[in-house]
């Protein structure tokens, strides 16, 4: 027995949010038909998105976001749902408000595109629906999936929806640092290539050696390799490259520490102007770092712009993507902790890059009491776990090392991995 969805009009916006809902979400598989008799005559759990019940289904009143092929400016109205705002009100409907509407709203960052398409500024925690609906801090399409669950299972006491289970796994991301090669002109090119490159880590790095707040990249990696020892989790490495060529480059001591671990691009979005074949050179440095690596993974943990970030990490043959969260702000920024499948509103269609959200960044806990980090922490495991979602976080490799002044992080960071049970 499986879930039959009729739909008169079965558009890309419906498959794509039925589809991520109950098979994504609540493991379970679906049909579509858009055959008022053959849904009738099924035998399966039916469930209808509709104007008007066929019968005695679960039916749930559509509104218009998912019958359109358009982006259009809209500004949702409201409604009181528990302790929270929700979008897209209905009336005679199972639910006062038309759920797969406002996921679908909330996962595509449909509220974005519009942003992107009005403002050059940068799309901030505080500007968007979630934050001002109150469910920011929460998966709130998971938590309407499992509404959706105890509905069914409710008519249909013999339907069984698969198990699904917690998972957890932290980023971290490190800043590969250059050689200066030898000669005179090689060097002279070297320091103009490092010095004049707006989006380079070189000066920083530099920085971070006079002020003694540097970190010995391999040292820490071993340290991290011997604190993950005896955890079932591995963690995902991204790094971010200077703008000098590969030569410049040197590999031996992070490849060594990271054999057998996963190892992304960072930053692949650093600049505005950035082409898919830019993308490229940094993920041929990555396979300098990690020649093993075989699937393209990026983070961009600065500004994230929709849509062309990630058009060029398609482009650039990038099949999965952990850059969807706010860095300044724990939050869901998708509304979700499952991996999705990213839906392109311009072209609308669903592409193959799948993105993976995290929550909180190391930055969060920086200037926050060491009880006030620990609470917020807490919080959203928590969060994720009554789901069963996949807990992602992003922690700078520096925030774990035997520095004074990371201490605290490293505490949270351990305290992480004993209360997400791994």
């Amino acid at each position: 027995m499986h879930l039959i969805i009729f739909s008169k009009l079965l558009t890309p916006r419906i498959k794509y949010i039925f589809n991520f809902i109950f098979k994504d979400i609540l493991k379970a598989e679906v049909e579509f038909t858009g055959n008022s008799q053959y849904f009738l005559q099924s035998e399966n759990v039916k469930v209808s998105y509709g104007d008007a019940p066929l019968a005695d289904e679960l039916f749930f009143k559509n509104s218009s976001l998912l019958l359109s092929n358009k982006l259009e400016d809209i500004s949702p109205k409201t409604t009181t749902f528990g302790e929270y705002s929700v979008p897209f009100p209905v009336k005679d409907s199972l639910l006062p408000f038309d759920v797969f509407a406002a996921s679908f709203f909330i996962v595509s960052r449909y509220e974005e595109y519009i942003h992107q398409k009005k403002n050059e500024d940068d799309f901030r925690f505080s500007k968007s629906y979630q934050h001002k609906w109150k469910v920011l801090d929460r998966p709130i399409i998971d938590e309407w999936a499992l509404i959706l669950k105890s509905i069914i299972k409710k008519k249909h006491l013999n339907f069984k929806f698969p198990e699904k289970t917690f998972t957890h796994q932290p980023t971290i991301n490190l800043s590969a640092v250059p050689h200066a090669p030898d000669g005179f002109i090689n060097r002279t090119k070297f320091a103009f290539s490092t010095v004049f490159s707006k989006e380079n880590n070189y000066i920083s790095s530099k920085i971070d050696r006079l002020t003694g707040m540097a970190v010995d990249n391999e040292s820490v990696l071993d340290e991290v390799n011997k604190m993950l020892a005896n955890k079932k989790i591995k963690p995902i490495y991204f790094i971010d490259f200077p703008n000098v060529p590969l030569d410049y480059l040197s590999s031996n001591g992070i490849s060594r520490a990271l054999v057998d671990q996963s190892v992304g691009l960072l930053r692949p979005c650093a600049s505005s102007k950035e082409k898919a074949g830019q993308i490229r050179e940094g993920i041929l440095k990555i396979k300098k770092i990690h020649p093993e690596q075989v699937n393209l993974i990026s983070q961009q943990l600065e500004v994230l712009k929709f849509p062309i970030c990630y058009l060029n990490l398609i482009g650039a043959g990038i099949t999965s993507d952990y850059s969807m969260g706010y860095a300044d702000h724990a939050g869901f920024r998708a509304g979700t902790c499952t991996p999705f499948n990213w839906y392109d509103l311009q072209l609308e269609k669903v592409t193959p890059l799948i993105i993976n959200s995290y929550c909180l960044t190391d930055h969060l806990f920086e200037h926050k009491p060491i009880e006030a980090a620990r609470k917020t922490l807490k919080h959203y495991i928590n969060a994720v776990k009554v789901v069963n979602g996949s807990f992602y976080s992003s922690w700078r490799l520096r925030s774990l090392s035997t520095h004074l002044k990371y201490k605290k992080l490293k505490t949270i960071f351990n305290e992480m991995l004993n209360d997400a049970g791994n």
